[in-house]
């Protein structure tokens, strides 16, 4: 089997899914090609932007349900595809002992699909599309690795030079905690430039998915889980589209949840949750 891995499992991951499974019809191949996710909503429904997007290319994935990546997927998958690099390191932190490679890598190329979440249905056609490109342009790498005759590229050694020492290690969830950060940037960003075309419902219920994922704590003195409390309810407190100021304030709190949390950022964003119904 071969594995698609998104982040949520609802836009790039089954698109990536189906227009593979056409890749290799079209060989007479009749592996089986499964999507998930490492944040999987799991059970929900693939983005309507991506359904429509899908159909315009003669796919259907109106039945596609996401699900979170288990370890037991993992055992019975031939290759791990992640749908971008950082995915791609986040995969190799949890399961070492798998064949992992990410699109671009595939491909031959350092290039990573964004996230359409949002965007038009012409800029997930034209994504989908570069999928399709990059799958076709590493099919037969992709064929070698499942069939055991040829292993993932290596990645490019990074030495230090002899004034400096490698960077410390990142945690998965970091890489999880700041992608999950840049999704809901994008959101507040295009809600901010576009008040009357962004659905701000559906964005704030996106933001507050995600919420979990980047309130993860990285040590033990992190206090990302209260702070992302007071995220929430600033959300709560924004029924309608959010005016400049809230954006601006919104974006500020989820910056500041790149890094730790201390009690001096706790303490600045409660007194802040007063002002934020005026701004």
């Amino acid at each position: 089997m071969i594995l698609i891995i998104g982040a949520a499992d609802t836009g790039r991951a089954p698109m990536a899914t189906v227009l593979l499974r056409r890749l290799l019809h079209r060989r007479d191949i009749t592996w089986i090609v499964a999507s998930a996710g490492v944040v999987g909503h799991d059970e929900d429904p693939a983005e309507v932007e991506a359904r429509d997007a899908m159909a315009i290319l003669n796919l259907d994935i109106s039945q596609h349900q996401a699900r979170s990546l288990s370890d037991e997927m993992v055992d019975t998958a031939r290759v791990l595809l992640a749908i971008d690099s950082g995915i791609a390191r986040v995969l190799k932190g949890r399961y070492p002992q798998a064949t992992i490679i990410s699109l671009g890598a595939l491909a031959g190329r350092q290039r990573d699909i964004p996230d359409p979440f949002r965007m038009q249905v012409g800029a997930w056609v034209s994504y989908a599309r570069e999928i399709e490109s990059l799958l076709n342009a590493g099919l037969d790498r992709l064929i070698g690795m499942v069939g055991g005759t040829e292993a993932p590229p290596a990645e490019a050694p990074c030495i230090p030079s002899p004034a400096s020492s490698p960077p410390p290690q990142e945690p998965p969830e970091a890489e999880l905690r700041r992608a999950a950060i840049e999704r809901c940037q994008r959101l507040l960003a295009l809600a901010a430039e576009l008040p009357g075309v962004v659905d701000w419902p559906g964005a704030r219920r996106q933001i507050e998915a995600d919420l979990p994922t980047m309130s993860t704590p990285l040590s033990p003195q992190d206090l990302a889980r209260p702070y992302a409390a007071i995220v929430q309810a600033m959300l709560g407190l924004t029924p309608q589209s959010p005016s400049s100021g809230q954006v601006a304030s919104l974006r500020a709190a989820l910056d500041t949840l790149r890094t730790t949390i201390t009690t001096d950022a706790l303490s600045a964003i409660s007194v802040g949750l007063a002002a934020y119904p005026t701004l």
